[in-house]
């Protein structure tokens, strides 16, 4: 048993964990942020990753919350020594705020909260569900069972299954029975110490890059290191023989495979080679089909300019004797229109002449006529002169007769408004003096009931109505209809002297017009019936001149 406890103090010793630890629980945090403090501790001093802590539980409403933020937010409430600002301090802190979020992920998926107090009732139960952790690993697993329960050291399986085969306990499957001998192997004072170097055995026994038994000496004295090195040692020479192998391998295969491609760009450029040749005869085939094409062309182009030359040459030599015949028609015309021009203006000579003769003869019949009608209007004026002053005369008689039937009118209209008026009066008072009688015979009629006071108001009310006055309003209103009558008829008396007075006193003007009418209608007749003569002589002049 001695040599046991030697053993495993040797190991203890000589194992060194992959990452620092803390010697003693830090009062005041929880297991998880003392096992993010752990975990800060590889990149921060153990006062910077403290800080780090709180400041981020501070920052953020819980741990829950951190998990989820961006690195960028978690780096803002990092604590380091760097004097950098903005971007570069945190891109310093990059792989610290990396590590939180890591490790609250992982601390998720494997417990499903962010709750590590359980840990403190039962060490067992807390290693089995700490046991996969990738960022504390087991060794920090073990650390956080250890801070928990106050200084236990955590047993499990795996643990269990490690120490039976390196033959430092008896094979059990008893937690308790396990433990008891487990304390049996550790010194005073050393659980931390043991139970970090144990569960970074544990952790990295079956690491295949960098097992604990190569890395430490002294445990390769124990015969089951010591054939777990072994075996691991084969293991590593068969994987590097195979690497060979398949490196070996690999370059036949690449030196096949660039043999193969070759043989392909080989075979693929003869390929192309006959396709050039075989594009290039094709390009010639081309090219003298199109020169036979042109050639066949060119050729019934000239025989169509050919053919249309022809055509042109005729329609020219049309087109000359068509020109050569509208010449000689046209010359035909003109000797034609120019003969009739000449008779034109011969037969336009001998019409202006008589025209000439006519104009003359004219002349002499107007200027006699203008002459009568200078006499016949002279006359006129004297008539119409004469028939101006008498009916002017006339006029003022009418006028003067027109005054006087109007005053007498005037006259007898303001004695007939005098009488209407005085009628009028007269009607007005006997209807005021039937009223008072009236009055006085219902006020005698009501004198025995006047002791009842309705009556009294009935009578008081009564009174207005009686002293009404639309009587005198509309014999006010009647006088203007009174007057009306008289007022047409003098009207009509006026406007019937006016009319007739100058039928009456104008026969005189009236006989004067018509016999001056008659005297111009005779003056009138030889002048007319001396036009007519020359009118005849003259066409008979023509005739003979013809």
């Amino acid at each position: 048993m001695v040599k046991k406890v030697e053993q495993v103090a040797q190991v203890v010793q000589a194992v060194k964990p992959r990452h620092p630890f803390l010697l003693a629980p830090i009062e005041g945090l929880s297991l998880l942020e003392q096992g993010l403090v752990l975990v800060l501790l590889r990149t921060l001093t153990q006062k910077q990753a403290e800080q780090t802590v709180r400041s981020l539980g501070t920052a953020f409403e819980d741990w829950n919350e951190v998990r989820v933020s961006q690195c960028q937010e978690i780096a803002q409430s990092i604590h380091t020594s760097s004097r950098k600002k903005g971007p570069a301090l945190l891109n310093d802190r990059t792989d610290s705020a990396m590590l939180v979020r890591a490790y609250l992920q992982d601390i998720f998926q494997e417990v499903h909260s962010l709750d590590l107090e359980f840990l403190r009732e039962d060490s067992a139960a807390g290693m089995d569900a700490l046991r996969d952790l990738k960022v504390l690993g087991k060794a920090g697993g073990a650390w956080l069972v250890w801070a928990g329960t106050e200084g236990k050291v955590p047993v499990h399986l795996p643990m269990m299954k490690l120490l039976d085969k390196l033959g430092w306990i008896d094979k059990t499957t008893s937690v308790s029975k396990a433990t008891d001998m487990v304390a049996k192997l550790i010194p005073p004072g050393g659980e931390l110490s043991f139970t970090l170097a144990i569960y970074e055995m544990v952790d990295r026994w079956n690491d295949d890059v960098s097992p604990i038994f190569d890395e430490v000496e002294v445990l390769r004295k124990n015969a089951y290191a010591k054939k777990a090195h072994e075996d691991w040692v084969r293991a590593r020479e068969r994987a590097a023989e195979q690497a060979r192998k398949d490196e070996v391998r690999h370059i036949a295969a690449e030196k096949k495979e660039a043999e193969r491609i070759a043989k392909e760009e080989e075979k693929e450029s003869k390929r192309l080679e006959a396709a050039e040749l075989r594009k290039d005869r094709e390009r010639q085939r081309q090219r003298k089909a199109k020169e036979r094409r042109l050639a066949a062309e060119s050729k019934k182009a000239q025989a169509r300019k050919d053919v249309a030359k022809k055509i042109a040459d005729k329609k020219r030599e049309v087109e000359r004797k068509i020109a050569a015949k509208k010449k000689a028609i046209e010359d035909k015309k003109i000797a034609i229109k120019k003969a009739a021009e000449e008779k034109k203006a011969a037969a336009k000579r001998e019409a202006a002449k008589m025209v000439a003769d006519r104009k003359a003869a004219a002349k002499k019949a107007a200027d006699a006529k203008k002459a009568a009608a200078k006499k016949a209007a002279e006359a006129k004026k004297v008539a119409a002169k004469k028939a101006a002053e008498a009916k002017k005369v006339a006029a003022k008689k009418a006028a003067d007769a027109k005054q006087a039937a109007a005053k007498k009118a005037a006259v007898a209209k303001q004695a007939a408004a005098k009488k209407a008026a005085v009628a009028k009066q007269a009607a007005a008072k006997k209807a005021a003096a039937k009223k008072a009688a009236a009055k006085k015979k219902a006020s005698s009629k009501k004198k025995p009931a006047a002791k009842k006071a309705p009556a009294k108001k009935a009578s008081s009310k009564k009174k207005p109505a009686a002293k009404k006055a639309p009587a005198k309003k509309t014999s006010s209103k009647k006088k203007p209809a009174a007057k009306k009558a008289p007022s047409k008829k003098k009207s009509a008396a006026k406007k019937a002297p006016a009319k007739k007075k100058p039928a009456a006193k104008n026969p005189s003007s009236a006989r004067k017009t018509s016999s001056k009418k008659k005297a111009t209608s005779k003056k009138k007749a030889p002048a007319k019936k001396k036009a007519a003569k020359r009118k005849t002589t003259s066409k008979k002049k023509g005739a003979s001149k013809r």
